[in-house]
């Protein structure tokens, strides 16, 4: 059964957690800024992960200007295959949304000019980050870890875009009406790892009982999640999927 984790903070664990985790799993890294991105990078050519490089709305007060041009340089010798963790929070750093919008801003047109998937944030800015996406024509993208009203997720969904779950859902309510309504192929697992949440202190490893209870929501086997998801991240990688 391939596992796949589409949204880890790989860059936070030794090289020899993320080798193991390499070995069992497929994972998408993301960075949350320009020293993240570099490590991400290194961690992609040594460990064979899928690099996406940016700068996390909760970085973005501390982050200098000049981080944006070197991240752009990592992009534009080939060496990410998605943007992200980018996107805008309103909730728990609204104090720096209008730098947020401006970062956020220049990481879609770098989407589009280079034709990469984003991998998304956006606590409490659900809807303006969708409404940026789409008038961007940003063709690909995931919420990670979405929360957000329920009308627009059908609106998420019906342009093509995905939603990512992660072990959370065995007690987030509001993760488990998510994933209830959203269809299987739309769905991509996460860890979102190491991040810490409600006592649990997330990773790849958790991703196997995360897809049972998927697979509980649905009605169908373990294998069928499992196989749908990887199937997903094909289409969301698209020429950058190495199969």
């Amino acid at each position: 059964m391939r596992i796949v984790d589409a949204h880890c903070h790989l860059h936070e664990y030794t090289d020899e957690k993320v080798e193991s985790y390499a070995s069992k799993y497929v994972l998408v890294a993301v960075s949350d800024d320009l020293e993240s991105s570099l490590r991400t990078v290194k961690l992609a050519e040594k460990y064979g992960v899928y690099c996406c490089v940016g700068v996390h709305p909760w970085e973005v007060e501390e982050e200098p200007r000049e981080s944006l041009r070197e991240i752009e340089a990592l992009v534009s010798k080939g060496l990410a295959a998605c943007i992200g963790e980018v996107g805008l929070d309103e909730k728990f750093v609204p104090q720096s949304f209008e730098k947020q919008l401006e970062f956020f801003e220049f990481f879609v047109r770098l989407a589009v000019e280079y034709s990469l998937p984003m991998n998304i944030h956006g606590a409490g800015a659900w809807r303006k980050v969708f409404e940026a996406l789409r008038r961007a024509d940003v063709e690909k993208a995931v919420f990670h870890w979405y929360t957000g009203p329920l009308d627009l997720l059908d609106e998420i969904i019906g342009a093509g875009y995905f939603i990512t779950v992660n072990p959370s859902i065995r007690f987030q309510k509001k993760h488990r009406e998510v994933v209830a309504r959203t269809p299987l192929t739309s769905i991509l697992t996460e860890s979102d790892g190491p991040y810490e949440y409600r006592g649990l202190s997330l990773s790849p490893d958790m991703i196997a009982s995360t897809l049972k209870v998927v697979a509980s929501l649905k009605g169908v086997s373990v294998n069928e999640v499992a196989e749908q998801v990887y199937s997903n991240l094909a289409k969301f990688l698209g020429g950058r999927f190495r199969g």
